[in-house]
């Protein structure tokens, strides 16, 4: 009788496809964010979105107004683009800076995942945290509105069907600029002060120049003017404002497109050693 060692024998490991790759990145990067910060921005924006939207849609109906300009008012000032920029601020500003700060971001991109497909990942969980917050409150105050009798259906789907032109179009802006601004920085805290600094410095800063030169065309560069054009459009109501909506939404659209390429340029110029 003999006794041998006893022999291992290691089976392939089968590696799993780029898409349930970036699903997995979406996923932890969704549910990471799911922290006390974020989620009190997204239930403040919430809030007051739908309690202000119902209250103006209840008061149009019984003064016989006009209930499409009741659901876009919550549009009208810069209060809604200070709510998303706030949960922008808060959702990404560690999207990249925290694995940059980190370092686990080396870990990502030494394994068999592309570039483009961590940062399409990063993104669409940014977007999908910004995007609850942009389009979700105006659907469940139309949804409201409508069980209660204060609207007809069509009217609540057509104003659905604006506040998902709106938050999209929005949703596509913000998660540009809170990836860019954080793919500079390894601390979530300086991302969040750019994101919300920069856009409100700019905002504040084109609104004075615009008003002293009378040069309408700087508007463009104001967050809260394109909102307000897309919104009256969106909406179906005569604009009183000197942006042009559809030069609006291709502002904000490229704006976002080029500002996520930047990020994919800063993050392209990390250093990464293979495995």
């Amino acid at each position: 009788m003999s006794i041998s060692a006893p022999r291992y024998v290691q089976g392939p490991v089968a590696r799993v496809g780029r898409t349930f790759r970036t699903l997995a990145i979406v996923q932890r990067e969704f549910l990471r964010r799911a922290t006390w910060g974020p989620l009190f921005a997204v239930a403040l924006t919430w809030f007051i979105v739908v309690v202000d939207t119902v209250v103006r849609v209840d008061f149009a109906t019984v003064s016989h107004g006009s209930v499409r300009s009741a659901f876009e008012s919550i549009y009208e000032s810069a209060f809604w683009d200070l709510l998303l920029l706030i949960v922008t601020a808060t959702v990404g500003a560690g999207s990249l800076a925290d694995d940059i700060g980190s370092r686990s971001i080396t870990l990502y991109l030494s394994r068999p995942i592309r570039l483009s497909d961590y940062l399409a990942a990063k993104a669409s969980a940014t977007a999908a945290w910004i995007l609850i917050a942009a389009v979700g409150p105006g659907c469940v105050a139309a949804g409201l509105a409508a069980a209660l009798g204060m609207v007809s259906a069509s009217d609540a789907l057509a104003a659905v069907g604006g506040c998902l032109a709106v938050g999209i179009v929005a949703t596509v802006f913000f998660t540009g600029v809170a990836l860019a601004l954080s793919s500079f920085t390894r601390r979530s805290l300086y991302a969040g002060v750019a994101i919300f600094g920069t856009v409100l410095a700019v905002s504040a800063s084109v609104g004075v120049v615009s008003g002293i030169t009378g040069n309408a065309d700087l508007l463009y560069a104001d967050i809260a003017s394109n909102v307000q054009g897309i919104a009256e459009a969106a909406f179906g109501l005569p604009s009183p404002y000197a942006t042009d909506p559809v030069a609006s939404v291709a502002v904000l659209l490229l704006t976002g497109s080029v500002l996520l390429g930047l990020a994919w340029w800063r993050l392209s110029r990390i250093e990464v050693v293979g495995e």
